[in-house]
Parts: structure tokens; C-alpha cells; sequence
């Protein structure tokens, strides 16, 4: 179910249409001799069918659900582990009932049918509300195909859950067909590349249905974690409801139809709870110096206050659980909450504030929906003015300096919520996260070759190269740990200058020798060592989704390699330079012959953060290319004796 917060009791009339459902143990021939899935040979496990059917009963909304899956591999018998998830609530909001479930195996050609007893099946509390009915299916074999249907009824029609087409197994067939009341009017969203494109939609008095045939299983991709933005599903809002009136009879009344009337709503809500209080910190305030000789100053110590005071806990949501009396009390608090107290507390001291709703990456919205959907946001931001300036602003990460936002909450625009003008507005968040990396490598007393090396990382690459170290710290693990360990060297001497707050970098300087060069004839190194592109990270055959590298960034290598006295230069990489077709990603490597100096220069640029699917071939080839290249050697040798 989705969360949400308006609910109707409404008097509908339920009516069917026909529809062909899928029944148990109807498995066809092609399901039963099935052994590999043609588009994803490797797939441990596969979806044969997937049906959901959905209908109005007076106020209460059921689906009738269907699975089959065949067992394609010894792997693929964690799929026999079933899970569903409902919402229950304090009013039993969601239900699941009508549950049957089997095994079918296939001997000598005949279908053997294993039934789940009840002793196979658990519901089970979970979290926030939420129960979960586990199914354990019994004597699951390669080549078994396992199915299961139930019922579930949900009170909230405000917020349809709607479908989703793909799974984390390949998915054959996927069909959702709903019948709808003439009572209500809902606004339906789709979802999706193959939704957009192939997704076959029937119509037929008031039955609708959507099918989608040969979805690629949904798994995190290298530089993809925000998948779920693009699948292909389907989902539903109310926009309209009828309503008896003693006047006229009947009338339709609209449901959140604006985006002013969504936003009032929800201030309303977050008013109810506390939040837009003229000052939230009244009694603690005393004792609080928010003072400043601006308002960026007196912004930032409210949120260092609040950052440093209060515990930051729970999910990350656009509703409060605790009233603000209660989060005073707790003093600890969800993202939203805190972020609203800031609100509260900018505002007491005269700062213009007001949240922004937004859909986070990875929730599953790619672009926002451009009419009031609220089932597309998950979370907030604050929009503040400071001294004349429009600045976003997040309370989500306990490291995060004062105007830093989540890198989830970089999205292109959110819902700016004010008093009957809440209005979409852009989000356009600017930083140069960049790396610079700086090497010096010459000989020790020892005759070893050593090399100095300074790591910076700026802004957001900063803040996660800070969040590296002080997992480290916690661990008790030394700092060598964040670098990739290879054979014959010494890391020593590390030295960490955190200036993220002051100045937005974050550097860890380090030396690394070579033990085994001592006086050696020949000494042969990578003079670039670092770099998160040493590797190519791209290693599968096909994507499924674009790849996200989040931002736009630079990463830029110096190394001068000093000529020990006695050696020369034997060979070291050549000039070269790359990109793929659209500049989406470029590459130049850069060496320069000084008098007893060799200057190596090189530079990764992604200028274009989303790369669409069908250049990722052309992406594994350049970072193969990267990758090699940077791995190229600096050879030294003895000069000979004249």
C-alpha cells in the first residue's frame, strides 16, 4: 500500500467483466520443458506468468493475484521463499486472504502437485504497520514450477497500488487488468521505456489491461543504483469522487486536482503536527545562541544545532510520526521532522523557509509527473532565503556540512509548498566534485623507489571520501584498506586534512615505496595508482538501464617522476586521447620529457552524467581503454658504465 493520509469511505457500485484468469496447476508445454530464458540464458529462476486483476466492492478496493515460476537452476531455489508485504495499520487497512500455493514437479513427463500446508505458510509481523506473509514451498527441484495466488483488499482507493511489470528474475508474461466504477475517476500513470513502447492496452467497458511480454530481470548495475526510476509500471491516483447532495442531487467532488489544493494539504498536516509554529524551540532557545551578523550565519548555527543536538533516525519520508512537542521531548527525530524544526526555528528568526516535496532517486520516478500525483514524492527539501539568495537546504547526513543536499535529492524539480500557491519549481543544485590527484616519485635513501602522494577529493567526492575514513576509524582498520592492495608495496605515513567544512575538500596525503627496487637494474611502476577507474567497472555483456554517474565531474592525475641520478628513462606510456560518440565521457593522457624530470599528466571527464543503454558498448570499450591506460608502466633503467 501506498502511504498516505486521505482516506474515503464512498458508496460504489462493484461490477465485473470477463476475463480469462490463470489457474493452478495449468501450466503449458512450453512452461513444463522450458530450461533456459532465451533473453537471459543465466537467470537462475523466471516469472512463466504474473496476473493481477482489481475491483471495486463499495469502499474497499481487491486484487486477485497470480504467480508461476519454474526453477531454472540450483541458485534459483531461493525463489521457492516467498514473500509478500501489507500494509496493516491501526485500522487493518490492508488484508491478504484466499491464499494457495504448490509445488509442481515433473516426473517421467506426469505433473506431480506438492500442495503448501498451512504449516508452510506464516504471517508474520514486521515493521512500521506492516505484516508480511512468508510461503515456504515444499520439494523444490531444478525444473520445478512453483505457484500461488491470493486476494487482497485495501481500504485506501484514494492511492491505487497499481503493477509493476518487471522482477528481479526475468519476467515472460505480466498482465494487470482493473474494471472501474463509474463513482470515481482516476488518474492513471505509466512508467517506463517497454511500457512506453510495447506494452499491449485493451479497453472494454470499463475493463482496462495492461500486458508486457520478455522483461530482463531488475538487478543493480555498476553505476545504476537508482534502477527503480525506470521500470515499467503502472499506478493510479483519484482525482474525482461523486458525492450525494441535498441540493442537486449528485455532484462530483474533485480529490487533490491542483497543485495548490495538494500542497495545502499537506501543510495542513505538517501544521496539525506542530511544525509551523513561530518558534519551535521556545525554552531551549534561551539557553541557544542563533545569533549572527547575517542570516547565512544565523541559518547555519540553527543547523548545527539541530545537526549536533538531535539523533537523526528512521526513514526518510515526507511524514512525520512525532509532533514537534514529542521530538523535543525524544530529542530524536526522523529526516523530515528535523528539517521542519529548522523550518520552524529559520522562520521565528525572520528567514523566508518552506519545504519542497520531491521524488527521490531511486524511488521510482524518473521525471515528475507534471500534475498533482502526491504518490510520486517520498521526501523533502527546505528552500531558504538567505541575504537575497535562494539557497536548498538538507538535514539528512550527520557529516554533511551547512548547505550540502543528499545526493539522492539532486532531481531536476520538486512541489514548493506555500499557502494556496504550492507550485512545481526547478531544483538545480551546482558543485564541482571533483578529484585531483598529486604524485611525486623519486628514489629514498635506500636506493627504493618512493613515491609522495596527495588524494583531494571536493564537495560531495569530499564528503564520501570523509565517510570512508571514519568508517575506517570505527573499524579500527588502517587507512592502506582504501586503497587497492597490490603486491611489493608499502603504504605508510598517512595524514588526513579534513577542510570540508571551511573550504569543501577533503585530502589524505600518504607515501608508498617499493621495497623490492632497491639498486635494481630495471624498476618498472604505474605512476597513476590512483584512480576509481583503474579497473573497468563495467564487466557484464549487456545493460539493462542507462548508467548513472550521478553528476558531472573531473578527475585529474599529476605524477612527476624524478630521474634518479644513474637511471634513465627506458619506456613510459605514449599520448593518447578518447571519447565515445555524444562527448558523453573523454579522457587525455599526457607525458612530457623534462630535464631530469618526467611529467605525466591525465584527465577523466564525465560531462554527461546519464548514458543511455545503447551506448553501453561503446562505454565498456572507452573505460577499457581508461583502464589500460592507466595501468601502463614507468620503466627505469641503470645507465651503463661508460
Amino acid at each position: 500500500m501506498n502511504r498516505a493520509f486521505l482516506f474515503f469511505t464512498l458508496l460504489c457500485i462493484s461490477f465485473s467483466a470477463f476475463s480469462q484468469t490463470a489457474k493452478l496447476g495449468q501450466a503449458n508445454q512450453t512452461e513444463v520443458y522450458l530450461s533456459e530464458v532465451p533473453f537471459e540464458p543465466d537467470a537462475p529462476a523466471v516469472i512463466l506468468m504474473t496476473q493481477g486483476e482489481s475491483k471495486f466492492f463499495g469502499n474497499v478496493f481487491e486484487t486477485t493475484y497470480f504467480v508461476r515460476i519454474k526453477i531454472l537452476a540450483e541458485s534459483g531455489k531461493q525463489y521457492a521463499d516467498v514473500r509478500m508485504r501489507y500494509y496493516v495499520g491501526d485500522k487493518r487497512y490492508e488484508e491478504i486472504s484466499g491464499l494457495k500455493a504448490q509445488t509442481v514437479n515433473y516426473v517421467n513427463g506426469k505433473a506431480e502437485e506438492i500442495k503448501v500446508e498451512n504449516e508452510g505458510i506464516f504471517d508474520v509481523a514486521v515493521d512500521n504497520g506492516y505484516q508480511e506473509v512468508r510461503i515456504s514451498f515444499p520439494n523444490v527441484q531444478v525444473g520445478s514450477i512453483i505457484e500461488y495466488t491470493y486476494k487482497k483488499t485495501d481500504k485506501n482507493i484514494t492511492f491505487i497500488d497499481g503493477w509493476t511489470f518487471q522482477n528481479n528474475i526475468p519476467t515472460l508474461y505480466s498482465k494487470y487488468q482493473i474494471t472501474m466504477t463509474p463513482y470515481l475517476q482516476y488518474r492513471t500513470i505509466g512508467q517506463g521505456s517497454n511500457y512506453a513502447s510495447k506494452v499491449e492496452k485493451t479497453d472494454a467497458y470499463g475493463t482496462y489491461s495492461w500486458t508486457l511480454r520478455d522483461q530482463y530481470s531488475l538487478k543493480e548495475e555498476p553505476f545504476m543504483k537508482n534502477y527503480r526510476d525506470y521500470v515499467d509500471r503502472i499506478e493510479f491516483q483519484l482525482t474525482q469522487y461523486q458525492a450525494s447532495s441535498s441540493t442537486s442531487g449528485v455532484e462530483w467532488e474533485n480529490v487533490m486536482n491542483t497543485w495548490e489544493a495538494l500542497g495545502d494539504d499537506m501543510i495542513t498536516y505538517y501544521s496539525d503536527k506542530g511544525f509551523y509554529r513561530s518558534n519551535p524551540i521556545e525554552k531551549e532557545s534561551l539557553n541557544v545562541d542563533l545569533s549572527g551578523a547575517s542570516q547565512k550565519e544565523k541559518a547555519e548555527k540553527a543547523y548545527y544545532y539541530l545537526r549536533d543536538n538531535y539523533g537523526i533516525k528512521g526513514e526518510d519520508w515526507i511524514y512525520p510520526k512525532q509532533s514537534l512537542n514529542q521530538l523535543l521531548k525524544s530529542k530524536v527525530g526522523t529526516p523530515v521532522e528535523l528539517m521542519l524544526t529548522l523550518m520552524g526555528i529559520l522562520k521565528s528568526m525572520g528567514i523566508k523557509c518552506d519545504p519542497v516535496l520531491i521524488g527521490s532517486k531511486g524511488y521510482g520516478r524518473s521525471e515528475l509527473v507534471p500534475y498533482p500525483f502526491l504518490n510520486q514524492f517520498d521526501e523533502i527539501l527546505l528552500l531558504k532565503e538567505l541575504d537575497g539568495s535562494l539557497q536548498f537546504l538538507d538535514l539528512t547526513d550527520v557529516m554533511a556540512p551547512f548547505g550540502y543536499v543528499d545526493l539522492d535529492k539532486h532531481v531536476a524539480g520538486g512541489l514548493y509548498l506555500q499557502k494556496k500557491a504550492s507550485k512545481l519549481i526547478p531544483i538545480d543544485i551546482r558543485h564541482n566534485s571533483n578529484t585531483v590527484h598529486f604524485s611525486q616519485v623519486s628514489l629514498n635513501e635506500s636506493g627504493q623507489l618512493w613515491m609522495q602522494s596527495s588524494f583531494r577529493n571536493y564537495f560531495y567526492k569530499g564528503l564520501d571520501l570523509a565517510h570512508l575514513v571514519a568508517s575506517n576509524e570505527r573499524k579500527n582498520e588502517p587507512l592502506e584498506k582504501l586503497f587497492k592492495e597490490e603486491d611489493q608495496t608499502n603504504f605508510s605515513n598517512f595524514k588526513v586534512d579534513d577542510a570540508i567544512h571551511e573550504k569543501n575538500f577533503y585530502t589524505v596525503n600518504y607515501e608508498v615505496t617499493y621495497p623490492q627496487t632497491g639498486n635494481s637494474d630495471f624498476i618498472s611502476f604505474r605512476p597513476l595508482k590512483v584512480s576509481s577507474f583503474s579497473d573497468n567497472p563495467f564487466s557484464e555483456e549487456y545493460r539493462v538501464f542507462p548508467v548513472d554517474f550521478e553528476y558531472s565531474f573531473t578527475e585529474t592525475y599529476n605524477t612527476n617522476v624524478m630521474i634518479p641520478e644513474g637511471y634513465e628513462i627506458d619506456d613510459y606510456p605514449l599520448e593518447e586521447k578518447f571519447t565515445i560518440d555524444g562527448g558523453y565521457v573523454t579522457f587525455m593522457y599526457s607525458p612530457m620529457m623534462m630535464d631530469k624530470m618526467l611529467k605525466i599528466t591525465a584527465r577523466l571527464e564525465v560531462k554527461i552524467p546519464l548514458i543511455p543503454a545503447h551506448q553501453y558498448g561503446n562505454l565498456k570499450y572507452f573505460m577499457e581503454s581508461v583502464a589500460s591506460k592507466l595501468s601502463e608502466p614507468v620503466i627505469l633503467k641503470k645507465k651503463s658504465n661508460p
